[in-house]
């Protein structure tokens, strides 16, 4: 719990992390507060617009609409990376949210992810997040499609730090708002460019360094989209306790000869964030069979621990699970990936897809 920020330190905050801040209005004195508590703030959460254009959607966000006033937000993000500052003070961003969710991100004890919010039942929209969280607006379709753009997302992780750092929170007092109420799906992007857990990474990768540090990127450079589809004839089983690595069969695109062996070798020695995309058939009801991130030398032999990544859950009707996981991390050797059926009865893998970003460790 935190005291909310004054509308000087604020500034001073976003400013001395080196972002580009553009003051609108009346921002020190524009919010909700005559309508429920300020604080104690316990986070910041991150949303999309589903709006397209800068000036339209910072007037919108500062007016809001007639069933829901404005301020919507404490900040605008817009594509080009500017800060546009609306409010500071409560203002009408998250709504209802899970208690259990709060008190995972009060504690910061959660690991990739807070728990899932309930299903919305009344109890899941029981705890006011206007009053708790900062809120930031990020201009985007939120259609899954409309890119986010290098710049926008580095805004994002310094906004999110510049408020960890001031507070001595750590990365996981940054949340997304579909993390906080169950039927809310911001931020939403391609290619996990918007998973929280991967920009959660990088926002720690910022804290271990000052304010002013500059990582010479605007952003990751991305690599050539991989794409694996494993057909029918191809389908692999995947036996009791017995490992499966992901090895590529197929790229989508290298055209600059950065996999090397066809697509065997995701990448080497890089930092990584990307989704991987798996289909599986045959899981009963909880029976799961769990993903993991590999190192491995050149010769194929496994370097170190496997990395838990996530789990694929067998469900009541559903025979074929599909799932999208969010995937970060940094390798010194060959990355790949592994999959462990802890089912007793054999599960098939029918497809498996992987786009991902990389850059170089540093």
């Amino acid at each position: 719990m935190a005291i909310p920020m004054t509308a000087d330190q604020y500034i001073a905050a976003l400013r001395a992390e080196g972002l580009t801040v553009v003051e609108v209005g009346s921002w020190r004195t524009h919010n909700r507060n005559h309508k429920g508590p300020w604080g104690p703030v316990n986070g910041v959460m991150i949303h999309h617009t589903v709006t397209k254009g800068a000036a339209y959607t910072v007037e919108l966000c500062r007016t809001g609409y007639s069933t829901l006033p404005g301020p919507l937000c404490h900040g605008v993000i817009t594509k080009d990376g500017v800060v546009h500052v609306v409010s500071i003070g409560r203002a009408n961003h998250a709504g209802g949210g899970d208690p259990n969710v709060l008190q995972a991100v009060i504690d910061e004890r959660y690991t990739t992810r807070p728990p899932v919010p309930r299903m919305h039942d009344g109890s899941a929209g029981a705890v006011d997040g206007n009053a708790h969280f900062y809120g930031y607006e990020c201009e985007n379709e939120g259609d899954g499609e409309d890119p986010w753009p290098d710049v926008q997302v580095e805004a994002i992780v310094r906004v999110s730090a510049a408020h960890c750092r001031f507070h001595r929170w750590t990365e996981k007092s940054t949340i997304g708002h579909s993390e906080w109420s169950d039927w809310k799906t911001d931020p939403r992007g391609p290619d996990g460019v918007v998973a929280m857990p991967n920009l959660r990474a990088r926002i720690k990768e910022r804290l271990a360094h000052s304010a002013s540090w500059n990582p010479n990127r605007q952003g990751p450079t991305m690599t050539a989209p991989l794409r694996t589809f494993l057909t029918r004839p191809q389908d692999v089983t995947l036996l009791k306790d017995v490992p499966h690595t992901l090895y590529w069969t197929s790229e989508h695109d290298d055209s600059g000869s950065q996999h090397g062996d066809g697509g065997k070798t995701v990448a080497t020695a890089v930092q990584y964030s990307g989704v991987l995309n798996l289909t599986i058939l045959g899981l009963e009801s909880n029976e799961h069979v769990e993903v993991y991130a590999i190192e491995e030398n050149a010769s194929g032999v496994q370097t170190g621990a496997a990395e838990d990544v996530d789990q694929i859950i067998g469900r009541d009707g559903a025979f074929e699970i599909r799932k999208s996981i969010p995937v970060m991390g940094k390798v010194y050797e060959r990355l790949a990936f592994q999959i462990v059926n802890r089912a007793e009865a054999p599960a098939t893998l029918t497809q498996a897809s992987l786009k991902m970003q990389s850059w170089p460790n540093g």
